[in-house]
Formats: structure tokens, sequence, C-alpha cells
């Protein structure tokens, strides 16, 4: 299971939240996709704690704000490395969770605000994530 991260704006005649033409072209750019566990690390350095889906995408501005924070905190303090680890459940599956390198947090933001300001120059209003 993956979570991404999209940039969208509201669409008032149809009711919906839909992601820009102009960032509808590019994934790389404007889909930022990590495995669940890293996603819920990067949420709750952004103050989502245990928010694995937004139900409204968040206005870009405050976005930003939250990432601005965040890696504000990680300076001189990069996150853990982290070991692989095999998880087991109580119905018999095994979920392995892949290592990742001292600083992977602060990379993801970065990478997430790049889109997030890219995002804003091309129309888009909010960022949301599932």
């Amino acid at each position: 299971m993956s979570i991404s991260f999209h940039p969208y704006v509201f669409d008032a005649a149809d009711n919906t939240w839909r992601i820009p033409a102009a960032c509808d072209t590019d994934d790389e750019r404007f889909d930022i996709n990590m495995c669940n566990a890293n996603a819920l690390d990067v949420l709750e350095e952004l103050g989502f704690p245990d928010q694995s889906t937004s139900d409204v995408p968040v206005p870009i501005e405050d976005f930003l704000e939250r990432i601005t924070r965040a890696l504000r905190s990680q300076i001189d303090r990069p996150s853990p490395p982290l070991e692989s680890r095999t998880v087991r459940t109580g119905y018999g599956m095994a979920i392995i969770i892949g290592a990742r390198q001292e600083g992977y947090v602060g990379k993801r933001l970065h990478q997430i605000a790049l889109m997030a300001r890219q995002s804003r120059d091309a129309g888009a209003t909010h960022i949301g994530w599932a």
C-alpha cells in the first residue's frame, strides 16, 4: 500500500476536487508517492498524525507553512535511519517494511514542498493525499 500527494483545485460546477490540467501531465513532478509507513512519518512531521487520507485537501499556503516548520525542525536533526523489518499480523500476514537512510523524511518533505510550489504556480490551490 502507498500514499500519494497531489495538487487540487475545487471545481464548483461539479462540486468536486480535481487535479489542475497543468498538473495532470507530469506524474513525476505532481504525484509524490511513498509507502504507507514512510508517508505516515512524513504526515506526522506535518502535524497530521494518523491521517492517511485527507478528507478535504489542505490549502497550499497552509500546507507550505507546515512543511517549512517541519523542515526547520530537522535542521541538524535528520530523521534516523531504519533497518528493514518484518511485522507479523495476528491473521498470518507478514508486512515487510524496507530500510531507509538517515534524513529520509526531510528529503521527502523537500520534494513535497517543491511539488506544492510548482503546483501553486500551475493553478492548484490545495494539496491532498490518499
